[in-house]
């Protein structure tokens, strides 16, 4: 499947733009992501429909998303289906927001490409097909997609069998390349909207609590309405808060969790023991395609600190034993 002919339909210059982080009102600085040196994330913020009924058809928004990295591809479909087992009546009233793409990734100065696509779908129409490709994917752990030949096979399918149906309308789609030098990749908000650049002022455009804005100024403005439109963010992340369930390190990490816990050994054999196993713990930290330089450095310091404290628990002996 040629996966930008999904994104084709619109030959006018529509509204892609990042807004001034003058008009954010975030608390995360709004930086170039040096490679090497911290994780990319892109998130949906918003999806919005101008028009959510067409005669009898009520329509409701569907975004799909294809980034890719350094050869690895990560697709996403977001849409108020997934609420399907609440019911498939009033989808247009779901508020869909922050909505994972892709990542955490450490950037490591490779071309990333986005491109996204946001469509109209009729509720009855499409659920099923939707809700089947939701469920395949669920059952697999994020990142997997692009890792595995045939889930990345399934993903494309499912896209194509919603993507291609008669009734699915592409409304606006953005295909943006970003790499070190002309067009770095940067953490911030970036508006896709489905209507002509001459017709979207940029220094009215706000993002107020995750939520696109249009107003004077931020005080003023209300929410954006006027067109379709996406709201999409790219993160950086210095340190990734889920490390522990990389699967690559617990096994590694494990063996050394035993060493301290096993009654048989001393607190002096354990240590030694410790000492021969960690070289081992390194290598797999390094190899992780996972983690960054800084990132691999701050968790050896986490593992090795917890390590330590045990023994020292150890050393001490147990506290309840000791006279008064």
């Amino acid at each position: 499947m040629d996966i930008t002919s999904l994104f084709e339909g619109k030959a006018k210059q529509l509204f892609w733009q990042a807004i001034d982080s003058a008009h954010v009102d975030s608390s995360r600085p709004q930086n170039e992501i040096e490679p090497g040196q911290a994780y990319f994330s892109l998130r949906l913020c918003e999806m919005y429909l101008a028009t959510v009924r067409k005669l009898w058809r009520q329509m409701y928004p569907i975004v799909h998303c294809y980034v890719s990295n350094g050869g690895a591809e990560t697709h996403t479909l977001a849409s108020p289906a997934q609420f399907l087992q609440l019911g498939d009546a009033n989808l247009d009233r779901i508020a869909n927001l922050n909505i994972q793409l892709n990542g955490p990734t450490p950037y490591n100065g490779e071309a990333v490409t986005l491109m996204a696509g946001l469509y109209s779908i009729p509720g009855h129409d499409a659920a099923k097909a939707l809700i089947e490709v939701v469920g395949a994917l669920a059952s697999y752990a994020p990142g997997a997609v692009g890792q595995a030949v045939s889930l990345s096979k399934l993903v494309k399918t499912g896209v194509e069998s919603i993507l291609g149906l008669d009734q699915a309308t592409l409304h606006l789609g953005i295909r943006d390349g970003f790499a070190p030098g002309s067009h770095p990749l940067r953490s911030g908000y970036f508006a896709g909207i489905g209507a002509a650049e001459s017709a979207v002022e940029p220094a009215q455009l706000w993002v107020v609590h995750g939520r696109l804005m249009q107003g004077k100024t931020a005080a003023t403005a209300v929410a954006y309405a006027a067109h379709d439109y996406m709201l999409i963010a790219i993160d950086r992340i210095d340190a990734r808060e889920d490390w522990a369930q990389l699967k690559e390190l617990q096994d590694a990490r494990a063996k050394l969790s035993n060493i301290v816990d096993d009654l048989q050994f001393s607190v002096t054999e354990k240590r030694s023991r410790l000492a021969a196993l960690w070289p081992v713990f390194i290598q797999v930290l390094g190899d992780s395609p996972h983690l960054t330089v800084p990132d691999r450095e701050r968790i050896a310091g986490l593992i090795s600190a917890e390590l330590l404290k045990k023994l020292k628990l150890q050393q001490e002996g147990n506290p309840f034993l000791k006279a008064a």
